[in-house]
């Protein structure tokens, strides 16, 4: 894949083994921990390799689903801001977690969990 801008449709990479680093940097890596009763999701864009956060190009905003429907949204900044967020949720096995994140440049990417 070259670098062009890619700006329709969700981008959702299945193989990260056999990506280019302009794949990786864009792909939204979840993590998930147990707090006591709920979960710790964690969602970082430029976990694999690290995504710029210049005034010209910067992640706009990260979404969290669990089944397709939208459950915490983070709108971010340029320069100010770090494409890093978490939440603490209360989910049900077997959820199925959907990060969905914004590149001003380079548009939508996603990545999912199964929880």
């Amino acid at each position: 894949m070259s670098d062009a801008p890619i700006l329709s449709g969700v981008n959702v990479v299945s193989d990260l083994d056999a990506v280019t680093d302009f794949e990786r940097k864009h792909t939204p890596h979840i993590a998930v921990a147990a707090a006591g009763d709920r979960m710790h999701v964690a969602i970082t864009v430029g976990h694999y390799v690290p995504h710029p956060n210049q005034a010209d190009h910067f992640i706009d905003w990260i979404e969290l689903q669990a089944n397709g429907a939208p459950i915490a949204r983070f709108d971010l900044s340029p320069i100010a801001t770090d494409p890093k967020v978490s939440v603490v949720v209360a989910l049900d096995a077997g959820t199925v977690l959907r990060a969905i994140e914004h590149c001003n440049m380079h548009g939508l990417w996603a990545a999912e969990v199964t929880v």
